[in-house]
Order: structure tokens, then sequence, then C-alpha cells
């Protein structure tokens, strides 16, 4: 597997997908997040998904810099998809995890010795908190780019 960096730029894009998503769940109604779709997915369901995920990683990333080695559970995000109903919910919920948990990744990996903290993942075997941090950040801007597209900031 591709070991990913973690860098300034991986932590600028972290804070400002947060921010991409704080800006449409501000200034689109819930309505058509609802209604626009993402393949089987509603635009609330994909922000849905970039915040559990957030939550997942953040969680990742705290467990490596606090524990020794720590074993990271795969996730099967399609169950958390289904449990979590993200449709039903309020998109501003997203935003405030969103920015939470990816705040929390940066700040944990500001200090460069946090970033070659290690654990292991059931997929993945070792990887260190660097990776985990900057896959969640090319993982959730995917998702934030194809959203913010289709709800551009209106001047």
């Amino acid at each position: 597997m591709e070991r990913l960096v973690y860098d300034d730029d991986t932590a600028f894009t972290l804070a400002d997908d947060a921010a991409t998503v704080s800006r449409i769940v501000r200034t689109t109604t819930v309505d058509k997040l609802r209604a626009m779709k993402f393949d089987q997915w509603t635009a609330l369901e994909v922000l849905g998904h970039v915040a559990d995920m957030a939550d997942v990683f953040a969680e990742r990333v705290r467990r490596i810099v606090r524990e020794q080695k720590p074993a990271l559970a795969s996730v099967d995000q399609d169950a958390v998809h289904a449990q979590r109903r993200n449709n039903e919910r309020d998109p501003m919920e997203f935003a405030k995890r969103i920015q939470a948990a990816h705040g929390e990744m940066v700040r944990l990996l500001t200090d460069k010795a946090n970033r070659a903290r290690t654990g292991v993942h059931a997929d993945w075997g070792e990887v260190d908190a660097a990776h985990v941090a900057a896959y969640q950040a090319r993982h959730a801007h995917e998702h934030v780019t194809d959203v913010a597209k289709r709800f551009p900031p209106s001047n």
C-alpha cells in the first residue's frame, strides 16, 4: 500500500474541507442536500459519510498518539451508513463533527514526533499517524470537492 505523507498542505486540506462543508450546510437547505444524488447517496448522506469517517480517523490518530502500537479495527462504511441514517440528520451536525475531528488531527500532528508513531490496522498492517491523517484528508477532499461543485458559493 502506498504510504501517504502528512505535511502542511495536508493540514490545510483538512481545515479547508471542514470550512467548505460548513459553508455548504449554512447556505444550502436540507431539502436541496437531500434531493441532490451522487450515485446512490444524497449530498447529505455523502457529508454524513465524511463526518462518520472523520470521527473514525480522528480516533485512530488519537489512539496511535496516546497508545503503544494500538490495534486499529477495519470499519464497514456501508454498515455505518445504514446504522447512522444520515439522510435524516441535521447537516450542521456534520459540519461540527468534521471541524472537530479534522481540527484534532491537525492539532495532534503539529508535533512532528507524533506523525511517526504507529498502530496496526487490521487490513493495512503497520501504519503511522501521518498516513492515517493523510488518508482521511485525501478521502474527505474527494467527497467534499464533489459536493462543493454542485453547491458553489453564491456571490
